[in-house]
């Protein structure tokens, strides 16, 4: 007979499990049926046949999970199936089998904090001296908003803009747009890193589709172009009178002079300097590309005070492979050192202008200027990165003697030595 709610209601349980077929099939597009168990539960199946051997595929539960108008929708849709050539049954072993797999690939994904591990461990690859600062920052600023083993492809601009917000609103403006440049960064390289073959074989793969990062603006009006620059005469008066500060070490003075007598080196870069880098016959300091910010090797010419300060951290400093060492020899003073130092001078002297490190490199490069020295002569002094075509592929001129007549210049001026004393560059470069 067909099927209606009140037959199948009336089907009471036996001392066997039994079908009942609906009366309603057409000829080749298989038959819904219930089969009652001898507990009493009924389960709606479907019975075909498929070159000549008798299918049977499990719908549902009545009531539990199919009503008998969905169990009947679902029936006609296996019809189509078999009238399309379709084996609904090996068809929806497939589809199962496929969702299983598509589940087990979803749970293999990346999580967030894979991501930023995976992001920072390249960081460190690249010689990257901030990857633990970066790794620090984004743990901090994003773990109340995202569980570290939330998936990194299932990661929100939402999420990313509430993380952004609460930075903000607590005045953090500048350090959110710093935390928005690392996660834009950290999830372009997630979305590079599946595709690209020195990636295989790590283990983690993160599935994603697009950045979240990439339609949030910066806080453009919290980024201020740095502005502190030193007169000769602030630069002289600093020279001669930071080692004379409590808690300021004299090898930190030291430090300081060399920046300066160097024409404003980067103190990372003067701290990571052993004592093998420096040829006292050439008069020449090297930094290796290694501990170079654009990954170039760098010779730096070094005029009379710059090798004057190295001789006396020389010959005041216990043995260590670092020029400039720790009381723990085996490393070299830390950046924040200066940082620190300059900081009591400022306590010190609340008149003086305001002072951090990198002012220093803004302020040699400006007086060099007024010197006289090129721009092109003073971004090869300072080590910047040069974009043109010839600097990066074809000029390979280390400009040894333009460095070391512009340095020696640039220690006149501070040393006030006698005009004639003071070797023109302007038509150097």
């Amino acid at each position: 007979m067909a099927f209606n709610d009140s037959f199948i209601r009336g089907l009471k349980p036996e001392a066997r499990q039994y079908e009942k077929w609906n009366k309603t099939g057409k000829r080749g597009e298989g038959r819904l049926g219930v089969s009652v168990g001898i507990s009493g539960q009924k389960i709606f199946i479907y019975r075909y046949f498929w070159e000549g051997a008798k299918q049977q595929i499990k719908i549902g539960q009545y009531m539990q999970e199919f009503s008998l108008v969905q169990a009947e929708e679902a029936g006609r849709k296996i019809a189509v199936q078999l009238q399309q050539g379709i084996n609904p049954k090996a068809d929806k072993e497939e589809k199962a089998t496929a969702k299983k797999q598509a589940a087990r690939e979803a749970a293999q994904k990346g999580s967030v904090q894979d991501l930023f591990e995976a992001y920072t461990d390249n960081m460190k690859r690249d010689g990257k001296r901030t990857f633990a600062a970066v790794m620090a920052s984004l743990e901090k600023e994003t773990s109340d908003i995202i569980p570290r083993t939330a998936k990194a492809k299932d990661v929100t601009t939402e999420q990313i803009k509430l993380i952004l917000a609460g930075m903000i609103k607590r005045g953090a403006e500048v350090q959110s747009n710093r935390v928005r440049s690392y996660l834009m960064a950290a999830f372009n390289y997630g979305l590079k890193h599946d595709n690209n073959p020195a990636s295989m074989g790590r283990g983690v793969l993160f599935g994603l589709t697009d950045n979240p990062v990439r339609n949030i603006p910066k806080q453009n009006k919290a980024e201020k172009v740095g502005q502190g620059c030193l007169s000769l005469g602030e630069l002289k008066h600093l020279l001669t009178t930071f080692g004379d500060v409590p808690k300021v070490g004299w090898l930190t003075t030291k430090l300081l002079e060399l920046i300066v007598y160097t024409g404003g080196q980067r103190p990372y870069e003067l701290l990571t300097a052993r004592w093998e880098n420096i040829n006292w016959i050439e008069k020449t300091f090297l930094i290796p590309a290694e501990f170079s910010k654009n990954k170039r090797e760098h010779l730096l010419p070094l005029n009379n005070s710059a090798l004057k300060v190295l001789e006396h951290i020389r010959d005041n400093s216990p043995a260590s492979s670092w020029v400039f060492a720790q009381r723990d020899i085996t490393q070299h003073v830390l950046t924040s050192t200066l940082a620190k130092a300059l900081a009591y001078y400022r306590n010190a002297n609340p008149d003086f202008i305001y002072i951090i490190p990198r002012d220093l490199r803004r302020t040699c490069k400006t007086l060099m200027g007024e010197l006289g020295i090129s721009k092109e002569l003073r971004d090869r002094i300072q080590n910047h990165a040069l974009s043109d075509v010839s600097s990066k592929h074809y000029d390979r001129y280390n400009y040894l003697t333009e460095k070391r007549r512009a340095l020696e210049a640039w220690e006149a001026r501070l040393n006030q030595l006698p005009a004639s004393n003071v070797v023109s560059i302007k038509d150097v470069v």
